[in-house]
């Protein structure tokens, strides 16, 4: 009865979580045509699985196919909106913001725990990814609960919590790869960051069992997935795509060093208190604290190194922020707060760092990020010829999404990366118009750069009527002859 009023009683603080949320952006939630083009890629591929199609094989995919299927029975579960697609997203936040108030608030205390999850919530476009139709955030959710089920096997030493830390890991790395710079500190995590005994090579037989309790679960469930849905055999898509981009060094994300400090410079004010909570980590010695720093350093050397950097990496960093920062705010408050005797002297390193943080607060300016383009003019001609449309070609699928209407399957992904690698070329993208001969085609992101190919151009103007061509000529919608 105990385990159930303390489930139940875990469950509302989630379900709170979801609807303050709901509560102070249900109107960009529900009415916001699209935050990224991430939204309609990840759609439009729920849709095409749900009517069938398979991924890799039919359905191109650059990721791998947990986020996809689970995304498709949900919404054949709540319905084809927008609004319930955001509120699964929603949901993977709250279990998110929920393991790592656990995780703080056993290491530092609750005050101190509760208020870097506030800095967490309050980060750079984290409430906005908390609402967009995308695959990192539930990826780390899925890793951030894997870290918390370990904690709790720390606490009570059931091996339960270790296998379903090791299934849960493996949850998170069919949502996004990204997760795997997390794999070597898990492992360093279970031995309790105890460095002499892996470097001495005494590690002791619980340790091992305990690690291998880990990896085979998390092994077996990652290769039984990627097998089901015929991932491995499908490398091209999801490895390929990634690694062959050409640098294009007038887009900002291919800059590193400048677009990392650039997303890093929307929360100064949050990293100094991280600096403030690496100082106490180290002269306190607090061993659990050497987890979020190590993910930190992590990160920050990949994502250098790793290109394009794109904004929603952000949280990869913002999460070991905010986790050091609860140190920070903890030595803050243990100076002026619990000394029963106040030392004047004492008072004025403390001080200081509030008045600089103050600073910080004020001179970090809000730089938030607007939605894409959305056209309702586009949109309705998509509706109007909805009943003899079986086809939609089209570069932005969140248009096919909202009219229940089918893509190409090949070309449910026409993204940057996709194109800019020359994985999908023009004569490809002129055989999928050949094979489908789709009843509408919109184009909107990739107008010109597709009507540069003559025989796409040719196509297009033999077989298709144009009905709508904006002012600058960046978006067009045609019909079948």
């Amino acid at each position: 009865m105990t385990r159930l009023k303390n489930f139940i009683h875990q469950l509302i603080i989630i379900l709170l979580f979801v609807g303050f949320v709901l509560a102070i952006r249900f109107q960009p939630i529900s009415q916001t045509f699209e935050f990224d083009y991430d939204e309609g890629f990840n759609l439009i591929k729920a849709l095409l699985y749900s009517q069938g199609f398979s991924l890799y094989t039919q359905i191109w995919n650059d990721q791998p196919p947990l986020f996809t299927v689970l995304l498709s029975y949900w919404l054949n579960l709540f319905g084809y909106s927008i609004f319930a697609a955001r509120l699964l997203i929603l949901l993977f936040s709250a279990l998110l913001i929920y393991c790592f108030y656990k995780l703080i608030s056993s290491e530092v205390g609750k005050l101190p725990a509760l208020i870097a999850t506030i800095l967490l919530f309050t980060s750079w476009l984290y409430i906005r990814l908390s609402i967009s139709v995308m695959i990192g955030l539930p990826s780390l959710s899925l890793a951030m609960l894997s870290i918390y089920l370990l904690h709790l096997y720390r606490q009570n030493h059931r091996k339960f919590y270790i296998i379903l830390s090791g299934i849960t890991f493996a949850l998170s790395l069919q949502t996004k790869l990204f997760t795997i710079l997390l794999l070597p500190l898990m492992f360093f995590y279970i031995v309790d960051f105890n460095i002499k005994t892996v470097v001495n090579n005494k590690l002791s037989k619980t340790i091992l069992i305990n690690a291998a309790l880990w990896l085979i679960p998390l092994g077996l469930i990652y290769i039984l997935i990627g097998v089901f849905f015929q991932q491995f055999w499908n490398h091209d898509q999801l490895i390929t795509t990634h690694l062959n981009q050409p640098q294009n060094l007038k887009l900002e994300n291919f800059n590193n060093r400048e677009y990392l400090l650039y997303i890093i410079s929307q929360d100064y004010d949050y990293i100094f208190l991280a600096f403030i909570g690496i100082g106490v980590i180290f002269l306190r010695k607090y061993i659990n604290g050497i987890f979020p720093i190590a993910w930190l350093i992590t990160a920050v050397l990949i994502l250098l190194n790793h290109q394009p950097l794109w904004y929603h990496y952000y949280p990869l960093l913002a999460i070991p922020i905010c986790w050091l920062a609860a140190y920070g705010v903890a030595f803050l408050g243990d100076s002026f707060f619990k000394k029963k005797l106040i030392n004047t002297k004492q008072l004025i390193i403390p001080f200081l760092l509030i008045v600089i943080l103050i600073g910080l607060v004020i001179a970090t300016p809000p730089n938030p990020k607007g939605s894409v383009p959305k056209n309702m003019e586009l949109m309705q001609l998509v509706l109007r010829y909805k009943d003899s449309t079986n086809w939609i070609f089209t570069d932005r699928p969140i248009y096919a999404f909202y009219a229940r209407l089918c893509v190409p399957p090949e070309i449910a992904v026409m993204s940057y990366k996709r194109l800019n690698s020359g994985e999908l070329t023009s004569q490809e993208i002129l055989s999928v118009l050949q094979k489908y001969r789709p009843e509408q085609i919109v184009l909107s992101r990739w107008t010109s750069q597709l009507k540069s190919d003559s025989k796409f151009l040719a196509y297009i103007n033999t077989n298709y009527s144009k009905t709508y061509t904006n002012a600058i000529g960046s978006e067009e919608h045609y019909i079948l002859k």
